[in-house]
């Protein structure tokens, strides 16, 4: 593909995301579903569409599914190299972490915050509290 092509598609994918959280905002969960949908279907496994239908399991509290979903968005993140990235990988960990305990799984959930607050040492560059 090339460069065109490719920034064509980023920002198609970019407009669709952005309509998907106006959808969900308005309550239409299933126009918003359909959008990142269509986003997976363009860049499979995209972070921000599988977050998104993450945030509309947990709309419906299909926890599983969101747990699912968020694990699949985060593992998109696992070569992280930017502090933003990072800081979006912390906040989704933060958020699979409330998940597990709620599905009473406190170990995961306790092993996603070490992640997380690994995460926000090395954005900070400070070394982790033993």
């Amino acid at each position: 593909m090339t460069n065109n092509a490719n920034s064509l598609l980023l920002e198609k994918i970019a407009a669709q995301i952005q309509q998907a959280l106006v959808l969900a905002g308005q309550g239409d969960l299933t126009g918003s579903e359909a959008l990142y949908l269509e986003v997976l279907e363009q860049q499979a496994e995209h972070p921000l569409a599988l977050y998104g239908l993450a945030q509309l399991a947990g709309a419906i509290d299909d926890l599983e599914v969101k747990e699912a979903l968020l694990s699949q968005a985060i593992e998109q993140l696992v070569d992280i190299t930017s502090p933003e990235q990072k800081s979006l990988a912390a906040v989704w960990l933060t958020e699979l972490a409330e998940v597990l305990f709620k599905l009473n799984r406190p170990t995961d959930a306790m092993h996603c915050l070490r992640q997380c607050e690994s995460l926000i040492a090395e954005n900070l560059k400070v070394p982790l509290a033993s």
